[in-house]
């Protein structure tokens, strides 16, 4: 049986996009701390990171075709669902401030 499955050339472009916004997320993060300060958290050495670092490109690519991104740890991710959700109860919030300020502004 073969498993082989065809992607899409848009899926190798979101793929590729998502990979390029990982490595600059784990770039960044590196930046902010430093690379000795990573070593030490790892309990390894400066070297061992810099050289785990040279495979960003390549980790952060197939982080991305599994659908994973890479966030910040203070970072809150909100799935689509919760997202439309959200959204809803803003929109039924503001209509019904409106029609207060409505009533309010009557004499």
């Amino acid at each position: 049986m073969s498993t082989v499955e065809t992607v899409s050339p848009d899926a190798i472009e979101s793929a590729r996009v998502l990979g390029a916004r990982n490595r600059a997320e784990i770039l960044r993060a590196v930046s902010r701390v430093t690379q000795a300060y990573a070593a030490d958290c790892m309990g390894v050495s400066a070297s061992t990171v810099s050289r785990a670092l040279e495979d960003c490109d390549r980790w952060s690519l197939m982080l991305a075709a599994l659908g994973m991104q890479v966030v910040t740890a203070g970072s809150m991710v909100v799935d689509p669902h919760e997202l439309t959700a959200l959204e809803s109860m803003a929109l039924k919030y503001l209509e019904t401030r409106r029609q207060q300020r409505t009533q309010e502004d009557r004499p």
